[in-house]
Parts: structure tokens; C-alpha cells; sequence
């Protein structure tokens, strides 16, 4: 999903003229500390709130701030993955979106990216996640894949970290079903160490114990 697809358009800006106190209002209003400053088309900065009670006279205009302000932005052709590093790498509530001639088209909010997100992730739909923990050197995509569909079950998504201080990662898999337990079964017999499921039905969150079980069932 692509940044110009999530934007909000309209009301989020300030001009460089605007008092500080009408900024501060409608950061009130639209419960931010943050906004973008753009005079007609051309994208000043961001102002932050900080910046603005720190002021002496809150009947001066933001153009009296403009030592305060934060060029930061990105384009509406970027990926929304870009927006989530980068607004969590600079803080920022709001991040302002120009086109491809520089010119300011809008922001995406924390709101929308966190939806946009979770719809990319296909996590609106229903279905349990498995937690893997693989060796860094390990890591054969097409073999857990190819357990996945012999248990029919369809992979949703897959995101893959590292464990801190580990030559280990941790691998987040979200399905399309529910009842994994065959599926987590023939993972265990593959030995693969599953670390955790959720929202598979189970109330019991032992992993191994619940492994045990399926085991001992199959076997009579």
C-alpha cells in the first residue's frame, strides 16, 4: 500500500502567518503536538508544541519560529512500511506528504498508518499466529511454507526479527485458520521449536504441553 492512499488532505496545516495561539487551538482540537506548517503549496516544516508554549507572546505569528522547525516528510509514492520506520525514527505524529514535484499534498496520521498496516498485514482477518524461533542459518522459507500447505492452510503474512544476543530469529506467522493443531504437530516432528500460538482457540498457553497431548492422541 502506497502513502498517497492513506492521506489525510484537508485541515491538518497552519500557514506561517497563523498566531501561535491559533495553533495551539487546533492542536487541541485535533489532539496532536504536532503540524505541519505550508504556505499554499510549499511545505515550511513542523511545528511542535513544545515550541510553541515555550514562546513569550502568544499573539506572534509561526513565521517567528521558523528556527523551530522540522523539515521532515516523505513522498506519496512510498511503501507505508517507510512511514511507519520513519515516523517511529523522528517521533512524530503527523508526517507530511509531498508529490513528486515537492509540492505539499497532505499527512498521514498515526491513526491511519496503524490501520493501513494492519489491513497490509492481513491482520483484520481472522486466523491463529505461530511463533517460531529458527537459527539465523537455518531458515528454509520454502520447506515451512511447504507445511503450511500440506496442512492446507494458507499463509497470511510473515515477519521475521532478531533475537538480541542470539544467533537465533524469531518468525511470526499468521494464518488463515484457527485450528492449527496439526499443523503445529507436524512443525514439532519437522523440529521446528514453536515458541508460541495465539488465537487458536486454546486457552492453555503451553506450547510443548499442548504438543505432548496432540501426541499422545495420535498415537492410540
Amino acid at each position: 500500500m502506497y502513502i498517497g492512499e492513506i492521506l489525510a488532505k484537508n485541515y491538518f496545516d497552519v500557514k506561517s502567518d497563523d498566531s501561535i495561539s491559533f495553533t495551539l487551538d487546533k492542536m487541541n482540537e485535533l489532539h496532536t503536538s504536532q503540524l505541519p506548517v505550508v504556505n499554499g503549496r510549499d511545505f515550511l516544516g513542523v511545528i511542535a508544541e513544545d515550541h510553541l508554549l515555550a514562546a513569550h507572546d502568544d499573539t506572534h505569528e509561526l513565521h517567528s519560529l521558523m528556527v523551530s522547525l522540522r523539515f521532515v516528510y516523505l513522498y506519496e509514492y512510498q511503501h507505508v512500511y517507510d512511514a511507519l520506520q520513519y515516523m517511529s525514527a523522528h517521533q512524530l505524529e503527523v508526517l507530511p506528504i509531498l508529490d513528486k514535484e515537492n509540492n505539499y499534498v497532505g499527512v498521514v496520521t498515526l491513526g491511519d498508518l496503524l490501520s493501513s498496516v494492519n489491513e497490509t498485514l492481513s491482520n483484520k482477518e481472522p486466523g491463529a499466529i505461530i511463533v517460531l524461533e529458527l537459527g539465523k542459518n537455518d531458515v528454509s522459507f520454502s520447506h515451512i511454507a511447504h507445511i503450511f500447505e500440506s496442512e492446507n492452510i494458507r499463509i497470511l503474512n510473515a515477519a521475521v526479527r532478531d533475537i538480541p544476543n542470539t544467533t537465533k530469529i524469531e518468525m511470526t506467522i499468521k494464518v488463515d485458520k484457527q485450528n492449527i493443531s496439526t499443523l503445529v504437530a507436524s512443525l514439532w516432528r519437522f523440529d521446528y521449536v514453536v515458541k508460541a500460538t495465539f488465537n487458536d482457540g486454546s486457552q492453555d498457553s503451553d506450547i510443548k504441553e499442548r504438543y505432548d497431548i496432540l501426541m499422545n492422541y495420535l498415537n492410540l
